[in-house]
């Protein structure tokens, strides 16, 4: 009898000590303002957005992405010059996924960083929120 409920009490210790050591609590969304990430790859690349990250997933996925570009040739008015990512020529949907070997490090962004601003800066411009 006690060997039963031993096993009832020991499994999901067990498979909450698993999945807690591959899930980051940082990294789960919150309710409230969007967390904003910065993402490096190995080829000097920079990206910023919404992470969306599943430990177990060979991919890391940048929603509403954005990269440097000329801050001359913005219209934000801001001393970063970001691009937003969807308006190349080939016009790539939202949801830029990068392979997990390619990424040399994540970071948050502050919401009151210049890159921070000057996405929220874009946005208004954009009509989107």
């Amino acid at each position: 009898m006690r060997s039963g409920l031993f096993a009832w009490l020991l499994i999901p210790a067990i498979v909450g000590a698993v999945l807690g050591a591959a899930v980051d609590p940082l990294g789960l969304p919150v309710i409230g303002l969007p967390r904003l990430s910065a993402v490096s790859l190995l080829d000097g690349q920079a990206y910023f957005g919404r992470l969306e990250d599943d430990p177990f997933s060979d991919m890391v996925i940048l929603h509403d992405a954005y990269y440097f570009q000329d801050a001359k040739s913005t219209t934000t008015n801001t001393s970063v010059g970001l691009a937003k990512r969807g308006s190349e020529v080939h016009a790539p949907l939202d949801g830029m996924r990068i392979r997990r070997d390619k990424v040399l490090l994540i970071e948050g962004i502050g919401l009151s960083s210049q890159v921070a601003t000057a996405m929220a800066a874009d946005r208004a411009l954009r009509g989107t929120p």
